[in-house]
């Protein structure tokens, strides 16, 4: 059975970047020659595990896609709109990916090397690339790395793997997450203090991550590392802008 990719492009365009570009959503910004939603389409239309693809956004999102693409109007946040994906492909019958449209260096190969190693392994696919492997695709990227236990520094990817019935129970859980994402206090208490304390002195392993969150989901939950980082370039400041036309150029 193929995958079903969600192309999330309701993302607003960070502000330090507003003065830069004149697009309503960041999935508009143009890198290079094409913008970061047209390379989003492209990645997952190359990907020989994706057999259907979806992008949900606003008018401005839906005049910039060719007739070929399926198109769902965005809703309130960005779990609204990988619930509207994911109904209009059927629920919980099929496997996803959600992939956000801003990942400027972004290949169907990239995503084929993350799939291939999340599916059948894992009921949740979280993609992880080592400080090593982004630098050697992008030396001297701004980035910001977590450190782990034994002074691993790791980033995470911005496309994620879910079966169906993963997704369809935990709605309610990432709903929360999204809420309480600039509450600190709340998403300890949902983390769990362990967790963060681990992560704040260095102490946190992967192993520990990945128990923690297959408990919260009641689905197994993997990090799965790729050597490819444009998986983990995201666009998010100017800074991560300037350096992508740098290396457009070049």
């Amino acid at each position: 059975m193929g995958i079903k990719a969600i192309i999330t492009a309701g993302g607003p365009v960070p502000r330090s970047l507003a003065e830069t570009v004149n697009v309503s959503r960041k999935a508009l910004i143009e890198v290079g020659v094409q913008s970061l939603l047209q390379t989003a389409v492209q990645a997952a239309r190359d990907c020989r595990f994706i057999d259907g693809l979806v992008v949900v956004g606003n008018q401005d999102v839906q005049a910039a896609l060719d007739d070929s693409t399926d198109f769902l109007p965005e809703g309130e946040n960005l779990v609204a709109n990988i619930e509207r994906g994911f109904e209009h492909f059927g629920g919980e019958s099929q496997n996803y990916l959600t992939i956000s449209p801003d990942l400027p260096f972004l290949t169907g190969g990239c995503l084929d090397e993350f799939l291939e190693r999340s599916t059948g392994d894992c009921r949740i696919g979280v993609p992880l690339v080592t400080r090593t492997d982004f630098l050697d695709c992008y030396p001297g990227a701004p980035n910001r790395f977590a450190r782990l236990a034994g002074g691993r520094e790791v980033t995470t990817g911005s496309c994620f793997y879910l079966d169906g019935p993963a997704l369809k129970s935990n709605f309610p859980l990432f709903h929360d997450l999204f809420r309480f994402r600039k509450y600190p206090h709340r998403l300890a208490v949902m983390l769990g203090f362990r967790i963060l304390w681990a992560f704040a002195f260095g102490g946190l392993s992967v192993e520990m991550a990945e128990e923690r969150a297959t408990q919260l989901t009641g689905a197994e939950v993997k990090a799965v590392e790729v050597a490819n980082a444009a998986i983990a370039y995201d666009i998010d400041n100017l800074e991560n802008y300037n350096f992508a036309l740098q290396v457009q150029d070049r």
